[in-house]
Formats: structure tokens, C-alpha cells, sequence
């Protein structure tokens, strides 16, 4: 190892010392997405990871809580990264030149990006819930996922049946709830939403 390392170039250890920290930080991503930690604090996804149809309040007044793909997020540009410097360390040490390895390095980086990107999103889709279990979210803890507007409807992630899942919500008290607010779910309006509450104003 020490021989392999040491016959490496400057430029090739840089890259090779960026790909491990690079592969840490995806691993860990990828570990706390399914654990639903995701280095929040409260198992919250964040507004960083997904696009909203119309963004904030608007995609909250037109559907309520619509996911929208994402190519450029936190976890898509971790993985552009990982697979960038893994790439660009191979090809320099197979003796490619320079420039060719930051092309072919781009293109394996771009390919991971839309690959986890998609990933996210179909995952989001699938943990978006119905009308199966919805009352078992009934005095669950969660986050607000999009801007509950004034009087609107907005999207919170809660717990339904033991499963983190995303939900219609809208504000019991009628005012604007912020995405990041961790709310209580106090209420069930139909099949779809539910009605929550500020933790901080109970």
C-alpha cells in the first residue's frame, strides 16, 4: 500500500485523498436517508433535497404538497463528487492525461448525480401516504416539509403507522407554519390531511 501510494502523482493523491472523504460523506448520507436522521435533527429531509411544483406557498395553494424532481440537490452533489474523484483517480493513475480524465471524470459524475437525484425522488414518492393509516399520525411529532401558508395547506413529514411518511397539512390555528417547524399533529381534516399544531405555541 505504502509503495502504491507513494508511486502516485501529487495531482492523483489529491484526488484519491478527496474520493475517500468524498465516499465517507455519501455513505453516511445514503445511512441517515434510511434511518431518517438525515442530519437534521428531526428526521427532517430538508427543503435542499426536493424541488416543490411553484415553490413554498404557491405549491401549497395548487395541490398541496407535490413533489418535484431535483437534479441539483445536497445528496446528488455528494455523489457528482464521490464518483468525480473516484473516476478522475483511476484514469490518471491508467496514465490518461489530464484533461481527458476531468472529461470522462465530469460525465461518471453527472451519471451519479441523475442517478441518485431520480432515486430520492421516487423514494419521496413512495413514502407519500393516502388515506390508509392516516389517524394513526393522530398526536405524532413531525416537521413541516413545505409552508403551511395562512389559511392553506401545506406538506409536513410525520410518522403514520410507524413509517415516516409525507402528508397534506394545514394549520389548526390558521396561521403560516414555516418549513423546518416541528409541529404535532392534532387533528384529521379528510383522507389526506391532517391538522397540526406549533410544538412551541402548545
Amino acid at each position: 500500500m505504502e509503495a502504491w501510494w507513494n508511486g502516485l502523482t501529487s495531482l492523483n493523491k489529491g484526488f484519491a485523498v478527496a474520493a475517500l472523504f468524498f465516499s465517507v460523506l455519501f455513505l453516511w448520507q445514503i445511512i441517515g436517508m434510511f434511518l431518517g436522521i438525515d442530519g437534521h435533527g428531526h428526521g427532517d429531509t430538508g427543503d435542499a433535497d426536493l424541488a416543490h411544483h411553484g415553490g413554498g406557498d404557491d405549491a401549497a395553494h395548487h395541490g398541496g404538497g407535490e413533489i418535484a424532481f431535483a437534479l441539483v440537490t445536497i445528496r446528488s452533489t455528494v455523489a457528482f463528487a464521490t464518483l468525480f474523484t473516484w473516476a478522475g483517480t483511476l484514469y490518471l493513475m491508467q496514465g490518461t492525461t489530464f484533461g481527458l480524465a476531468l472529461v470522462y471524470s465530469f460525465l461518471w459524475g453527472l451519471a451519479a448525480m441523475v442517478l441518485v437525484s431520480y432515486a430520492v425522488y421516487k423514494l419521496v414518492q413512495l413514502q407519500e401516504i393516502g388515506t390508509a393509516d392516516l389517524w394513526s399520525a393522530l398526536g405524532e411529532e413531525g416537521t413541516v416539509y413545505i409552508n403551511i401558508p395562512e389559511s392553506g395547506t401545506g406538506q409536513v413529514r410525520v410518522k403514520v403507522s410507524g413509517i415516516m411518511s409525507y402528508v397534506k397539512a394545514c394549520s389548526k390555528e390558521g396561521k403560516p407554519v414555516p418549513a423546518g417547524t416541528v409541529i404535532k399533529v392534532t387533528g384529521i381534516i379528510d383522507g389526506n390531511t391532517v391538522e397540526v399544531s406549533d410544538i412551541a405555541a402548545l
